[in-house]
């Protein structure tokens, strides 16, 4: 049986509760994400990331959640402390059962828990396979997430093949447990490097 250490977690950040602005900064896109997996690798801890238009999930263990999640969090607190609305950014934190319900309930419906699109299938599929490639996934994520890239692209077939049909019911979301994206992780970490997108085609470095 596995342990409370093992169960899932989930982090999300929302990033529709943010300016425009600040949204096109904190959006991680796929290099991005290939940094923060090699420091999972580094760090020896499960992690997965699925990136969308209006969130960002992060998935890893109970146990290695602190060193999964940390770095990425400081590094987005430290970029965007100081910009306008930073302070309305919501997150959303779950373990066990209830991160199964969240990536499977956007799988089912292809939106997010805050009812944009931003968990497709193809998505979950970058998700997946970007933490496969670099050996992020514990036994148990990978499973979830092969059921929830089956479970989305079923769903995509089936509303490509009836468009005029009402879309599947998303399963129940996670319920929101406002906290703050880096104080709960302890103090900056001294180092810490996020590449990020600031506006079309230009990119900045956060040291």
């Amino acid at each position: 049986m596995a342990s409370a250490n093992d169960a899932l977690h989930l982090l999300s950040i929302d990033l529709a509760s943010a300016p425009s602005s600040l949204r096109a900064a904190l959006q991680l896109h796929g290099d991005d994400v290939e940094h923060w997996l090699g420091r999972a690798v580094a760090a020896g801890v499960t992690l997965a990331i699925v990136c969308g238009p209006d969130s960002v999930d992060l998935y890893s263990t109970e146990a290695g959640r602190h060193d999964a999640f940390k770095p990425l969090l400081q590094s987005l607190w430290s970029l965007g402390r100081n910009l306008e609305g930073f302070e309305r950014v919501r997150t959303t934190e779950a373990s066990g059962h209830a991160v199964v319900t969240h990536l499977m309930g956007q799988a089912a419906s292809g939106k997010s828990a805050h009812g944009s699109s931003s968990a497709s299938a193809d998505a979950i599929d970058q998700g997946y396979s970007l933490a496969a490639l670099n050996g992020t996934l514990c036994p148990e994520l990978q499973e979830l997430f092969e059921l929830a890239s089956m479970t989305a692209h079923r769903g995509q077939a089936e509303i490509e093949s009836a468009p005029d049909s009402e879309p599947l019911s998303p399963l129940t979301s996670v319920p929101p447990q406002p906290s703050s994206m880096a104080p709960a992780y302890g103090p900056r970490e001294r180092g810490s490097t996020l590449r990020l997108r600031s506006g079309p085609g230009h990119l900045c470095r956060l040291g």
